[in-house]
């Protein structure tokens, strides 16, 4: 997909949900969005991307999710967030970060994070 049209599509798609009256609706969606955008940064608007292969860096996690980056490490380490070693730092597949959004959203009681294997 283009960069430029998926650009388009998220900032429709925040449109749409600031019409919404549900408001952990609006913010799941932007989250998402601001993940999303993220993730996309510096890249070409006529440039193509899979949305199974878009990653973050764990800096770029940590401001998604409003973690410091130690934090964002240290759920990686103790298996609650999956990620590839690049270098000296990791990689964060940007599909592997959405439960963490939302389980922010979630009825109290069911906020646990199970560890992924």
């Amino acid at each position: 997909m283009r960069v430029g049209l998926l650009r388009e599509r998220l900032t429709s798609a925040l449109a749409t949900a600031m019409r919404n009256r549900e408001a952990d609706a609006v913010a799941l969606t932007a989250d998402r969005t601001k993940a999303m955008a993220v993730s996309l940064a510096g890249l070409a608007d006529d440039a193509e991307v899979e949305l199974d292969a878009l990653e973050l860096s764990t800096r770029a996690a940590a401001t998604v999710l409003g973690f410091h980056p130690e934090h964002v490490r240290r759920l990686i380490r103790t298996g609650r967030l999956r990620a590839t070693r690049a270098g000296p730092d990791y990689r964060i597949r940007l599909d592997d970060v959405w439960p963490l959004l939302e389980v922010r959203y979630r009825e109290p009681g069911r906020r646990r994070l199970r560890q992924r294997r």
